[in-house]
């Protein structure tokens, strides 16, 4: 049976929202806010992987994990790898779960989900429908899957796009940027280059499909809330505040 580890790749620089892994949402960072949720998951450790001491002191004053990485690393994934190696030397962990820094909101239960539709694929990830705002915004990566017929809610992931893909569709898929790694394809991926099509769409799970890995798709109802900009970041602000007042 494999044994979850959860990595949180979050770095301080941001080009369109500065420091935004530092934003006060509901009297906390951002940060904290994802790492407090997944550890509401109970599937395993929870490690924050950063490349500032402003975000690992966030962690750490919580009695946390936080691991200092790289500041010139190319993507989450490859900060991912070198905070597990950091964290687990003796490979106690097989199943690493990339969970993105931006995303304040989420039912921790999506990962109980997540872990448990695990089998024989290099990554699984999670796919939900689109909202028509979402399909033309280049925020929203979308997903292109290719569904198994024998079981609606799992596929093969063909490609990712931040634009309109695939043409005329009737439904579009959002990729939700939450990966589960076998620890292996995690090491496998990290060997690869930087790939043209990573370099073009700045996306690197990418750099996994022109490499001929498997990136399998999960089907989940939660359009969780990624963080990119001030919009963004108030849309968040706003759903956490509709939630108090209401409880």
């Amino acid at each position: 049976m494999l044994k979850p580890l959860i990595i949180i790749p979050s770095r301080l620089g941001s080009t369109r929202l500065q420091e935004k892994a530092l934003k006060i949402i509901d009297g906390q960072p951002m940060i904290w806010h994802v790492w407090s949720n997944a550890l509401k998951a109970d599937i395993g450790p929870v490690v924050v992987a950063t490349d500032s001491k402003k975000i690992s002191n966030v962690i750490d004053a919580k009695g946390g994990n936080a691991i200092l990485t790289d500041t010139n690393h190319q993507s989450g994934s490859d900060r991912v790898y070198e905070a597990l190696c950091k964290f687990d030397p003796n490979f106690n962990y097989d199943l690493i779960i990339n969970l993105q820094g931006d995303m304040p909101i989420f039912d921790p239960k999506v990962l109980q989900n997540l872990v448990s539709k695990i089998k024989s694929e290099d990554i699984t990830t999670l796919v939900c429908k689109a909202n028509l705002d979402e399909i033309s915004d280049p925020n929203v990566v979308k997903a292109v899957i290719s569904w198994d017929k024998n079981d609606k809610d799992n596929g093969t992931a063909l490609y990712f796009s931040r634009t309109q893909v695939p043409y005329n569709a009737l439904t579009y898929w959002h990729h939700i940027g939450i990966y589960a790694w076998k620890r292996k394809s995690l090491k496998k991926f990290i060997s690869f280059p930087v790939s043209n099509l990573e370099k073009t769409e700045k996306l690197e799970q990418l750099r996994a499909l022109e490499n001929g890995m498997i990136i399998k798709a999960v089907k989940t109802k939660e359009n969780f809330i990624g963080v990119d900009t001030q919009k963004d970041l108030n849309k968040v602000r706003n759903k956490i505040k509709n939630k108090s007042e209401s409880n």
